[in-house]
């Protein structure tokens, strides 16, 4: 059961706010998990925290076996358009091939949807931005960059994380 008067837990400033709000957010149901092979779906995997808290909730509970599939790439960059999401050491994806984060997180298997099924789902069918005759783009107007690392407008290379665009950090 998932208590929705949670907020999303990724945001919280310390490591020690997101496992608790983790823990209050999520309760396993014994008795419809024990001794079952599970399937858990989610948007995306950010640090891994909670999806690690799920996985090994599930375990406990008695789940057979826990698979993951989740319904965007893998997040390997950080956002500067407004997400507050952590600089790139702390994405989970980051520098970990699927199988690595698997066995981080605890799960069985691991799936991701790609890049190109995400952008072709999210343009919708037949839509190509820029009108008839524009030549399609792999990201279809959409922005990628906490898939990619290619970011609409420029970044600097420097850049580590949210604090130095927002001003609060010194460029290294």
């Amino acid at each position: 059961m998932k208590n929705r008067y949670v907020g999303r837990t990724f945001i919280q400033p310390s490591q020690t706010m997101r496992q608790l709000g983790i823990r209050i957010k999520l309760n396993p149901l014994r008795e419809a998990i024990r001794g079952l092979r599970l399937v858990v779906v989610d948007d995306s995997i950010v640090r891994g925290n909670t999806t690690k808290a799920i996985v090994t909730m599930l375990r406990e509970a008695g789940a057979r076996e826990v698979h993951v599939r989740i319904t965007s790439p893998p997040v390997r960059w950080p956002c500067f358009y407004g997400i507050d999401m952590p600089t790139r050491a702390e994405l989970v994806a980051s520098d970990l091939l699927t199988d690595e984060v698997s066995s981080y997180i605890g799960a069985d298997s691991l799936g991701y949807l790609s890049l190109e099924a995400l952008t072709e789902t999210a343009a919708g069918p037949g839509e190509v931005p820029g009108g008839p005759g524009a030549a399609p783009r792999l990201d279809k107007g959409l922005c990628t960059a906490c898939f990619t690392g290619r970011y609409p407008i420029p970044v600097q290379d420097q850049v580590q994380g949210k604090e130095l665009l927002e001003g609060l950090a010194p460029p290294r």
